[in-house]
């Protein structure tokens, strides 16, 4: 939420209640994909060495195929390339799209109250 508010305040430097309709929306769907492509960029790589690692559970009568964190990132960067570590990012940038689409103005929505001037209503 600190990324969506950020990027918020940069794609819309006045106060909410300044925008109004399709306005709105674009910026605030705007600033949901930076949002989004921002947390996706630091935390995918993690996401994967993660699953490799977990997936490496074996029987204690065969070798693991990694040791450490860092050993599971140098052998993926080396055996797939330097992005490795990004390798299938882009079903998890579409899955992603539609959650940050549709989850960071409902929490707008939920902050504010309904009221689209940005003004609480309580």
């Amino acid at each position: 939420m600190t990324f969506y508010d950020r990027i918020k305040h940069a794609v819309m430097p006045y106060n909410s209640g300044k925008y109004s309709g399709i306005d709105l929306f674009f910026r605030s769907q705007f600033a949901a994909i930076g949002c989004m492509g921002l947390t996706l960029a630091f935390t995918y790589p993690l996401d994967l060495l993660h699953t490799r690692l977990s997936a490496d559970m074996t029987p204690m009568s065969r070798q693991r195929i990694y040791q450490s964190t860092f050993q599971c990132f140098n052998r993926t960067n080396v055996e797939e390339g330097r992005f490795g570590t990004y390798k299938g990012m882009e079903f998890a940038i579409a899955a992603g799209l539609i959650r940050a689409m549709l989850q960071m103005p409902v929490y707008e929505m939920v902050k504010w109250g309904t009221n689209a001037t940005g003004v609480n209503s309580n």
